[in-house]
């Protein structure tokens, strides 16, 4: 008569099969067809700031949702590896994350929540540290898995950690477009610098665009705006620095946060839904000039590498696949 099963033996049964599976996961994911050259590339835009505390993840889940009620298809990839927490602001508890994928177990297509308007989320694994840490091989596992985003959906943003590090910076070197949130805090506005300052120093040819958040008055944002770009142009050979706009302190954006619901959906006619509306329509759906190609100009299309290509090389310090 067989013996019964202990609950370590179970455990011991599950981690073999695991690990006896994993290739056959990694051998499904090179069978799948990749984006062809010449064919639509997401536009990447890595949301990032240097001082944490500053709204930085209501406003992607914000601006996402913006997107997808103009009709755009949006992936929201939670890159604050280590301290992930985009569902919750969204309210939803993922099974599964990066994680999962990081280790084999998962392909990306399994682990993407639906939220609002179709929003995809991707959760990074919140307190999960192996991924802020991640090393090259295990990076380049994940990224051959994230590249297939890029064919599902119109809006890739990427919500990284705050402050300064390899992956924050990696994030925002591959993006087509980098948001630098501020606020009118002295730090706020040193920490942004600084993380300009790095960006350029990577990449001098990066578009960075800058969003002040928590102003009293629209002149208290641009204020705070010229000064980055005055400081930029100065000490940082001429580096530009675009102006997204501002957003006035809401109480809605507060109780919203608590509530664990994006303020579109909370209070859609506050007056940070209708100037993150207007930052949408305005600013979004014009791509900078370096991404645009026109029918004819197929040759610099398929120079355009995708974001995961260019993430990627970075990770392995520039190397050509």
């Amino acid at each position: 008569m067989p013996e019964a099963l202990t609950q370590s033996s179970v455990e011991s049964i599950i981690s073999e099969t695991k690990r006896e599976i994993r290739p056959y996961v990694f051998k499904r994911l090179e069978s799948r067809t990749p984006r062809k050259a010449g064919d639509k590339i997401a536009h990447t835009i890595t949301v990032t700031s240097g001082k944490g505390g500053v709204g930085k993840t209501s406003l992607v889940a914000n601006l996402a949702i913006c997107l997808a009620q103009a009709g755009q298809r949006v992936i929201i990839l939670d890159a604050d590896l280590g301290l992930a927490n985009v569902d919750v602001v969204f309210g939803i508890r993922p099974k599964y994350n990066l994680i999962d994928v990081l280790n084999g177990d998962m392909d990306i297509d399994d682990i993407m929540v639906s939220g609002p308007y179709g929003i995809q989320i991707i959760a990074g694994g919140s307190g999960v540290m192996e991924l802020a840490d991640i090393d090259n091989e295990k990076a380049e596992r994940l990224f051959n898995q994230l590249r297939f985003l890029e064919d599902k959906t119109d809006y890739l943003l990427i919500d990284t950690g705050a402050g300064i590090n390899k992956s924050v910076i990696s994030f925002c070197q591959a993006a087509d477009q980098v948001i630098v949130i501020s606020t009118t805090e002295p730090t706020s506005l040193v920490d942004a610098f600084g993380i300009i300052k790095v960006l350029s120093n990577k990449r001098h040819d990066a578009y960075v665009s800058v969003l002040v958040n928590k102003v009293d008055d629209i002149e208290e944002g641009q204020q705070i705006y010229n000064r980055l770009s005055k400081v930029s142009k100065e000490y940082l050979n001429d580096f530009d620095v675009h102006y997204l706009g501002c957003l006035k302190q809401d109480r809605n954006m507060h109780i919203a946060v608590r509530q664990q619901t994006p303020l579109m959906l909370f209070s859609p006619n506050s007056t940070v839904a209708v100037e993150l509306r207007r930052i949408v329509s305005e600013s979004f759906h014009e791509l900078p000039e370096q991404f645009k190609f026109g029918e004819e100009d197929n040759e610099n299309e398929q120079e355009h590498e995708s974001f995961f290509k260019r993430l990627a090389k970075i990770f392995k310090g520039g190397k050509e696949d």
